[in-house]
C-alpha cells in the first residue's frame, strides 16, 4: 500500500512552450487532420485567434513538466504495476500554438480496494497560461499491490 503522507505533493511550477512542430506531431499521431491546430493563416480562416491545441495535447505537456513516471517513482511505485484508470479535463479557455503553460501537480487522494489488493493514486494537474488557469486535469492511477 502506498503511504497516505504524499496527499497533498504538489510539484513546483514548470512553463512549458506550445511550438507548432509538437502539436502537428501530435495531431498526426492521433488523426487530427485539421491544419487548424499548426497553421496559422488556417486557424484564423477558420475564426480562431490563433492556432488552439487539441484538447489532449495537454497530457503530452505533463511530460515536460512531471510525468505519472515520475510521480510514481516519489511513491516508489513500478511502473510495472501501473494502469491509467481514466483523466478527465476542464477547460477554462483555449491554449494556442505559441502560448508558454505553466503546469503543476498535486496528488490530491490515495486509496485502497479490494482489502489493498489495489491502490488509486488521484492526481489534479493545473494548466496556467499568462498567469490565468487555463484548464485543469484529474487523473486517476491504479496500482496493483503484492
Amino acid at each position: 500500500m502506498i503511504d497516505r503522507r504524499h496527499i497533498g505533493y504538489t510539484t513546483a511550477p514548470t512553463r512549458v512552450p506550445v511550438e507548432a512542430w509538437r502539436v502537428q506531431l501530435f495531431c498526426r499521431a492521433i488523426g487530427e487532420t485539421s491544419p487548424v491546430h499548426w497553421d496559422e493563416a488556417a486557424a484564423r480562416r477558420a475564426g480562431h485567434a490563433g492556432c488552439p491545441v487539441p484538447p489532449t495535447f495537454l497530457k503530452a505537456l505533463e511530460t515536460e513538466h512531471c510525468s505519472s513516471a515520475t510521480l510514481l517513482q516519489q511513491l516508489q511505485v513500478s511502473v510495472g504495476r501501473v494502469l491509467h484508470a481514466e483523466q478527465s479535463f476542464s477547460f477554462l479557455r483555449p491554449v494556442h500554438v505559441g502560448d508558454e503553460v505553466e503546469i503543476t501537480r498535486s496528488i490530491t487522494d490515495l486509496y485502497d480496494k479490494r482489502d489493498g489488493a489495489l491502490s488509486f493514486v488521484v492526481v489534479q494537474t493545473r494548466y496556467g497560461v499568462g498567469g490565468q488557469d487555463a484548464a485543469s486535469s484529474v487523473q486517476t492511477i491504479l496500482v496493483r499491490n503484492g
